[in-house]
């Protein structure tokens, strides 16, 4: 899968990752649907013994190390980020299915991650000792940074629904 986002395939990997976490909800016996291209603030609505659930999906291939996101045009990066039924599933890709790995975490624990480990990135000086812009519009999230605090969370589709 090296080089698929450069060469275009971005959103196909994307797609891919959203099917993927609807047919892992699905074999669990959960009702879960994607929502119309482009929603604004979710991918997929699952429900299970009377709880609905809003699901945010993002996906990275084996070959990268970091999930990203584009602020929004207000800073934002999640739009109307809730402390309920709000979840995201990062998804990293492989090219075999059985490797594939889903972490399931709530969108406001993710939401905090990403701005933390963007301020810190901001008060470190770039490769060349310049400062970093303010005014970057990409969110990362590194699996290698993270790897210790995502096992929690590893294939933890129960938390959907506590």
């Amino acid at each position: 899968m090296s080089g698929r986002i450069k060469a275009g395939q971005g959103t196909l990997i994307g797609n891919a990752g959203e099917y993927y976490v609807v047919a892992e909800l699905l074999k669990r016996g959960i009702i879960a649907a994607l929502a119309p291209r482009n929603a604004p603030a979710f991918d997929i609505l699952a429900t299970n013994r009377g709880k609905t659930t809003r699901i945010r999906v993002k996906t990275k291939t084996e070959h990268y190390d970091i999930w990203q996101w584009a602020v929004k045009k207000d800073g934002s990066i999640f739009r109307d980020i809730t402390n309920r039924d709000d979840f995201t599933v990062l998804v990293n890709l492989t090219m075999d299915h059985r490797e594939m790995t889903f972490y399931v975490m709530p969108t406001s624990r993710l939401n905090k991650w990403l701005v933390r480990d963007f301020k810190e990135w901001l008060a470190t000086p770039g490769k060349r000792g310049q400062p970093h812009s303010s005014s970057n519009p990409k969110r990362s999230l590194s699996y290698k940074r993270h790897k210790t605090a995502l096992e929690q969370y590893q294939n933890n589709w129960d938390i959907l629904w506590k």
